[in-house]
């Protein structure tokens, strides 16, 4: 019998490596741990999301509800239209200067929000809104094509092999919701919001390892992994605003996510055939209504806007609180008749983050008025390697932060028919780190610097609004 219980283990571990890729690049991809990736409200996104304190569209159902009762004909509103390029780039994934990439054009995120008044309720401000919170889609694949040479330890001769790997990940975050605010003094405003939160979250892998032996014998491997995670729930925004003479201050809380349904999804496949009758292996486990959580801790923004002549100074810096480990997808242990067990785990611990940002509105004349922004947006992921205890090597955890950094620029322009806004935005965020996967003879001229998985995402958002004067009251549209 061939000596080839080391490939077979090879393959085992492969398989395992390829589900904390799966899992844990899904989660980059859609950026789940950052808290300031999406902005809503024309002005509110060219400012970078830096108006806690200022908000002045209907972004405030989002940023402060109490600024709602400040806000002079904040009526309806419907996020500019916007577009966006993403690129995605893993370098040193599976090998030395081995690249994959993904690259996306397409609309983004987006809110709908107006305003109503309940006659009986004087002093008292409402309004709907409508906002996809996310909407993240990625696929990217590698293929090593056909590789020959004496490669594959335990197997005489001259082998040819061809790996591939496919990745995917869909995220969408879809909040309902209804705000309430009220003038408290003349300077001094409560409000709240309360959204309803569609969540899904969806991740797959792919991978397929074929090998020709000199001997013409075959050996293949195949591999795939899908997770599901579904969750319903309420976020509350409890919001306090100020206007005084010489800045308008505002507080925001975000009070921790309550989710009211979960339901959690696995699909797990591995074979292995060719090597051998008794090395052969086939599993395959199907598992629906696992438990599930998710968590999304407490937070608080603080923001003021500065009037400098008629231009305004808007600042903003917010703090969400940390969580401890905890599971997303509590997979149950998986037998296949023999004697071992395979066990998964897909955990998640965020650590405290502050975010800060500052954005300037320039009034050059009643025609035209000038946006400048900068913010940041740190990753809350704090070892979310844990679940690198699947192939048993604590040293192999890794910090997967993905830290982006903001910078917006835009114009208003008055026409006499219509209110006109352009703009873009920019954010780049990127990371490294050491767990990767290994096809045979591909990282084998690569020294241990070389050996680091970089991990980048770059966004650029192109954004065109206008507010048209309809009936009486400012519409804003795409």
């Amino acid at each position: 019998m061939k000596k080839l219980n080391y490939n077979m283990n090879y393959f085992k571990k492969f398989g395992l490596i390829i589900l904390l890729i799966t899992i844990n690049s899904s989660s980059l991809f859609s950026q789940e741990d950052n808290y300031n990736s999406e902005h809503f409200g024309n002005k509110s996104i060219l400012l970078s999301g830096t108006v806690t304190g200022s908000v002045t569209d209907l972004g405030l159902t989002y940023y402060n509800p109490a600024r709602i009762a400040l806000v002079e004909n904040a009526i309806f509103s419907i996020n500019a239209k916007a577009y966006q390029y993403n690129r995605l780039s893993l370098k040193n994934t599976v090998g030395y200067n081995t690249k994959l990439n993904s690259s996306k054009f397409g609309g983004v995120p987006s809110m709908l929000a107006g305003t109503f008044k309940i006659k009986w309720l004087k002093n008292h401000h409402f309004a709907y809104s409508f906002i996809t919170k996310s909407r993240d889609k990625f696929d990217i694949s590698y293929d090593t094509e056909i590789q020959s040479g004496d490669i594959l330890d335990d197997i005489d001769g001259v082998e040819k092999y061809v790996g591939k790997l496919k990745l995917g990940s869909r995220h969408t975050d879809e909040w309902f919701g209804l705000t309430w605010g009220k003038l408290i003094t003349k300077n001094f405003s409560i409000g709240v919001s309360s959204y309803l939160s569609i969540y899904n979250f969806n991740a797959n892998s792919q991978t397929t390892f074929s090998v020709l032996e000199e001997s013409q014998d075959v050996d293949f491997y195949f591999n795939s992994f899908s997770i599901s995670h579904e969750s319903y729930g309420l976020f509350w925004k409890v919001g306090f605003a100020w206007k005084l003479p010489k800045i308008n201050f505002g507080l925001n809380i975000d009070l921790p996510y309550l989710e009211i349904y979960e339901n959690g999804k696995f699909n797990y496949q591995e074979a292995l055939s060719g090597i051998s009758n008794q090395d052969d292996i086939f599993k395959y486990a199907d598992l629906e209504e696992i438990d599930s959580n998710r968590k999304v801790p407490l937070g608080i923004s603080i923001g003021a806007g500065v009037p400098i002549g008629k231009s305004t100074l808007h600042l903003k810096i917010d703090w969400h609180n940390n969580l401890e480990s905890y599971d997303r997808l509590a997979i149950p242990d998986i037998e296949d008749g023999t004697e071992e067990v395979k066990s998964f785990y897909f955990k998640s611990t965020l650590q405290s983050v502050i975010n800060f940002g500052a954005g300037i509105e320039i009034f050059i004349n009643d025609k035209y008025k000038l946006f400048s922004s900068f913010s940041t947006d740190y990753s809350a992921a704090n070892k979310n390697a844990n679940i690198f205890d699947l192939i048993g090597d604590n040293e192999n955890d890794v910090d997967l932060n993905l830290d982006f950094f903001q910078v917006g620029f835009g114009i208003d322009i008055s026409l006499k028919w219509a209110d006109l806004i352009l703009g873009t935005t920019y954010s780049n965020g990127t990371t490294k780190f050491s767990q990767k996967i290994d096809f045979p003879g591909v990282n084998s001229n690569a020294n241990e610097a070389d050996k680091l998985t970089k991990f980048g995402i770059t966004r650029w958002r192109g954004i065109i609004g206008m507010k048209i004067p309809v009936f009486g009251m400012n519409l804003e549209v795409k």
